[in-house]
């Protein structure tokens, strides 16, 4: 007859299997999920401003999104009109669209920092201030490289004006809230790539190249916004 004493034991390592079973999810990801749960439950600073002042703010970062993209593919249908007038060869009239690109391009990571620094009201003033002078100076050029030096003053004004309005966004809106305002973005993005070459066109043909790229086009707008 068995006794008490001759019954196996329980067995340590079950224990140690639902222990190991349980910690198999790795801290980060708990952390991670724990934090973004925590985010989206805080209240946005879009709350405190009421629906009147958002609209405002979005629409004014939409009209500065929107020229910045615009200027990427209004210039297109201008190429050969800028070539023509300046006598320029194959490589050099290119630059006038490219400079634009890398100039963008290459200026995005400074402004999110300066931004960091220096807050993000004064540093997206400052990138219209730059996309200003780079119209500007577009507008009144007189020789190809002048040309091509405006498009990268343009250029570096413009990726400070694409960075920070989606920096601003994610300041302003919950994690919750910020799914429709991109959208507004993207929506800006593919109204900007479509009208640009429709528009370049148009001011070729009826007034002149020199609206593509200056001030003209540009500060109506920007200072609606």
């Amino acid at each position: 007859m068995p006794t008490a004493a001759s019954q196996p034991a329980p067995s340590i390592c079950m224990h140690d299997n639902i222990s190991t079973s349980s910690s198999e999810r790795p801290v980060e990801d708990i952390d991670g999920a724990a934090l973004e749960k925590k985010q989206s439950e805080t209240p946005s600073q879009s709350e405190q401003l009421g629906k009147a002042r958002v609209a405002v703010i979005m629409l004014s970062l939409c009209i500065a999104l929107f020229l910045a993209a615009l200027d990427m593919t209004i210039i297109t249908t201008a190429l050969p009109a800028i070539a023509g007038h300046f006598s320029a060869s194959t490589s050099g009239y290119t630059w006038v669209g490219s400079a634009y690109l890398l100039a963008c391009a290459a200026s995005v990571p400074l402004w999110g920092k300066f931004s960091d620094v220096w807050g993000r009201k004064s540093v997206i003033l400052l990138a219209n201030v730059i996309f200003l002078i780079g119209s500007l100076l577009c507008g009144v050029s007189v020789t190809l490289g002048m040309l091509i030096g405006g498009r990268v003053i343009q250029g570096v004004g413009g990726g400070g004006l694409i960075i920070l309005v989606n920096i601003v966004i994610s300041d302003l809106f919950s994690m919750r809230e910020r799914a429709k305002y991109f959208g507004l973005v993207g929506m800006t993005w593919a109204l900007a790539s479509a009208v640009g070459s429709v528009v370049g066109g148009v001011f070729t043909e009826k007034v002149s190249w020199r609206w593509c790229v200056s001030i003209l086009q540009d500060f109506p707008v920007q200072a609606l916004g």
